[in-house]
């Protein structure tokens, strides 16, 4: 799928079906055309459709009830597409955009990551990754000033907040680490085949259970779930940017407040990410949990009182 005007089109039908479910064929169709600037006949929607599926397991059917178009209920395929389409996306913009660089300058406004470095070795992991061959690489640590380096089993790499990390195994142990990818360097791809990704399933189906990477400061040992009262206003941003996949929003009444549940392990990313929320959303369970906010808004208001 190296198309990318192929791939633009497939998320935009995505998108939109994800976005206004039970949208007929001729509304998408239009939408399509209006929104998006695609003109797409119903031949090629029908193609699109088997590609979803076929290529990237999102299953679009026909609600013969509404006379509307559906997405059948995979986040995780689905997010996984959104991310694959993103990455496509930007890379024509970027393709695009060094042929006038100008121009790219005054129109596309990025994050600014100067301070995030090992794009360079997406390659080179990914190769290994495929290949099932272990790696050696040196790790920087910033607090102590060091290196040090390793030998390690590549298993996957992993996003969170704008940074990229390896999953891996280190030679003579059995537990999955993660190394942030700019930290790294002098990669080499060993000629020894790496461990099974298969023999670690159970490990990183951790990484489900919380936000972000820490997946054992969790004060249990197993997911729980947490009842956040949010104003309906919130939940809005909520169901755009949603905190973890296991977030369900249900609205209040008007203008009142609703309550957005999770089910995970909480950890600090988890708090941080309640915190950023402000006075729009209150812990309501479990007790211990809102107690630590509470214990974290206390601290933050006598520093400033």
């Amino acid at each position: 799928m190296s198309d990318y005007k192929v791939l633009k089109r497939l998320n935009c039908v995505a998108q939109l079906i994800k976005f206004h479910p039970n949208i007929s064929k001729k509304q998408l169709l239009e939408r399509l055309r209006h929104d998006y600037d695609l003109e797409v006949a119903e031949r090629t929607f029908e193609r699109d459709k088997n590609i979803l599926e076929s290529d990237f397991g999102i299953t679009i059917t026909y609600n013969h009830k509404s006379r509307g178009y559906i997405l059948d209920d995979n986040e995780e395929s689905l997010n996984q597409f959104f991310k694959f389409a993103q990455f496509a996306a930007m890379a024509e913009i970027y393709q695009n955009g060094i042929k006038d660089y100008k121009s790219f300058q005054k129109w596309v406004l990025p994050e600014d990551s100067s301070g995030f470095t090992g794009v360079q070795h997406f390659k080179k992991l990914i190769q290994a990754i495929s290949t099932k061959h272990k790696i050696s690489f040196q790790k920087e640590n910033y607090y102590g000033g060091t290196k040090k380096t390793y030998t390690v089993s590549p298993l996957c790499l992993k996003e969170y907040a704008n940074r990229w990390y390896l999953i891996a195994v280190v030679d003579g142990e059995s537990e999955i680490k993660n190394f942030g990818i700019d930290r790294l360097s002098q990669i080499e791809i060993k000629n020894t085949k790496s461990l099974k990704i298969e023999n670690f399933k159970k490990q990183l189906k951790q990484y489900d259970e919380v936000v972000g990477l820490n997946y054992t400061e969790s004060k249990n040992n197993y997911p729980e779930k947490i009842i956040l009262k949010a104003h309906n206003n919130q939940l809005k941003y909520l169901r755009s940017l949603p905190i973890h996949k296991s977030q369900i929003c249900i609205d209040g009444k008007a203008n009142d407040w609703g309550h957005a549940t999770y089910l995970l392990k909480p950890n600090y990313e988890f708090e941080i990410q309640i915190l950023k929320l402000g006075n729009m959303v209150e812990v309501l369970e479990p007790l211990w949990f809102r107690e630590k906010i509470k214990k974290h808004i206390s601290e933050m208001y006598n520093m400033y009182n």
